[in-house]
């Protein structure tokens, strides 16, 4: 035998009788495949089918919530308003505006009346005289201090004195400030200088 000769002899693949090695070959890679994916194929349908079932159930309570919140919507407008989304929001939208003029027209209103009062309030506030005069006067002075005391009574407030005093007549012009007519006010000091006359002329006849 030469040198470098084997007693083994080099193995070579053989066709099986019947079936062409390529025809072979593609099957084992067709079973590979269809094993990978009989393994893999569940558990990336799984996560896939979990998400679109929640988004599903996000939908629907989303639509569910929109739907409710129309129908309360609808309830506070006009009688006759169209259940459509359309008509409830062009309904809404009018609604609002009106409220929005509404409001204008009373905020408008009110400082119109503020205006009236504050006007009315500083005429009887500021600009109210009382006039008296009393014949042949026991004690002047004594009346005015009385006069005086009656005003702060009635909260008024005394702004100007004019008087004239003798012992024929006691005569005075005076600006108050009160929050009561000057009616009432004269017929007040009217009724406090009869008082002071009378007990001067009780005391003293």
């Amino acid at each position: 035998l030469p040198a470098n000769q084997s007693a083994f002899v080099r193995y070579t693949e053989r066709p099986i009788e019947g079936f062409p090695m390529k025809r072979l070959n593609c099957n084992i890679n067709k079973r590979k495949i269809e094993f990978l994916r009989r393994n893999w194929t569940p558990v990336i349908k799984e996560p896939e089918r979990e998400r679109c079932y929640r988004h599903k159930i996000n939908e629907r309570m989303r639509r569910e919530k929109q739907r409710q919140s129309y129908l309360a919507l609808h309830s506070v407008l006009l009688p006759g308003t169209k259940s459509d989304k359309n008509s409830i929001i062009q309904m809404a939208v009018k609604e609002v505006h009106e409220l929005q003029r509404h409001k204008e027209e009373l905020e408008r209103r009110k400082h119109e009346l503020e205006a009236i009062l504050a006007a009315r309030e500083s005429k009887e506030v500021g600009g109210a005289k009382i006039r008296f005069k009393v014949a042949n006067p026991s004690s002047g002075i004594d009346s005015m201090v009385e006069v005086l005391k009656c005003l702060r009574s009635m909260g008024s407030k005394t702004r100007a004195i004019q008087s004239k005093f003798s012992a024929q007549e006691l005569a005075a012009v005076m600006e108050i400030e009160s929050q009561i007519g000057a009616a009432e006010v004269e017929n007040a000091v009217q009724g406090t200088l009869f008082e002071v006359e009378r007990k001067f002329r009780f005391h003293f006849p």
